[in-house]
């Protein structure tokens, strides 16, 4: 059985069981560190695995007072295994999937909300230029509302008032759709948006591969649960979750992790 670990995010191995068992006793693989073999579908701490499955690691009991010396002499020959460093790719070796650091909620955050104001402002011009093209009306109705002294002492007629809501269903759509192209245009090619990329952070699959474009239209759409019909918990849950996962997260299998330096 080859085992793979991971130390300050770096993977190393493939080392035998007998030799992770001696890393464990000698205090270089502590209970937080990653550990991986093959039939795992994901990489999980060594204390993890030692309470799923207590018999994985039966360490021996310690020498008896008698047997200390022979001990001794015993860790000072030497040994002909030496433990790979790297991880050397073969056919026949398995391959481990990469560690994945999730991003903590206050990059998250504050990533999201520079996505929002780009995303806010650029609406914001969107629908100035539909109203002044396809809504010509809206334009008269709002100088109209100006030049009688604000909205709560002018009254639209009802033509008026159909007009508003017609356009302000457009511009509710208009989000929308401005949202998903938002993402796809910096997903698709980044995988991160502006803020996410600003913070060194990455949207990535369960397996750490990127997006498609049905999943980030899904998980685009999914934000919107997370938002108003929560009233933001869908977001907030992010801060609790063990990957760091929010709803929209949760509901397509989506992790946000930091990017590997190079």
């Amino acid at each position: 059985m080859q085992w793979y670990y991971s130390i300050n995010g770096q993977r190393l191995g493939p080392v035998p069981h007998e030799e992770l068992e001696r890393l464990i006793q000698s205090g270089t693989v502590t209970g937080s560190a990653l550990v991986w073999r093959q039939g795992m579908d994901a990489w999980k701490s060594l204390e993890d695995v030692r309470t799923r499955d207590p018999a994985m690691f039966s360490l021996p009991p310690p020498p008896l007072p008698g047997e200390a010396a022979d001990a001794e002499v015993a860790d000072e020959t030497p040994s002909t295994y030496r433990r790979p460093m790297r991880l050397e790719l073969d056919e026949k070796k398995p391959v481990a999937p990469e560690v994945m650091l999730y991003a903590d909620f206050g990059r998250r955050t504050a990533a999201f909300f520079i996505d929002l104001i780009l995303w806010f402002v650029i609406w914001q011009l969107l629908a100035n230029l539909m109203g002044a093209w396809f809504f010509p009306e809206v334009v008269k109705i709002t100088e109209a509302i100006t030049a009688g002294g604000g909205a709560m002492s002018y009254k639209p007629s009802p033509e008026e008032m159909t007009v508003l809501l017609k356009f302000t269903g457009y511009v509710m759509l208009l989000g929308v759709a401005w949202a998903i192209v938002f993402d796809l245009i910096f997903l698709l090619r980044f995988s991160a948006t502006p803020g996410k990329l600003l913070f060194g952070l990455r949207l990535v699959r369960a397996n750490n591969k990127p997006l498609g474009f049905g999943r980030i239209v899904m998980r685009c759409l999914a934000k919107g649960l997370s938002g108003f019909p929560t009233l933001g918990i869908g977001f907030l849950i992010a801060a609790f979750d063990d990957q760091k996962r929010g709803l929209h997260d949760l509901l397509c299998n989506t992790r946000v992790v930091l990017k590997r330096k190079e």
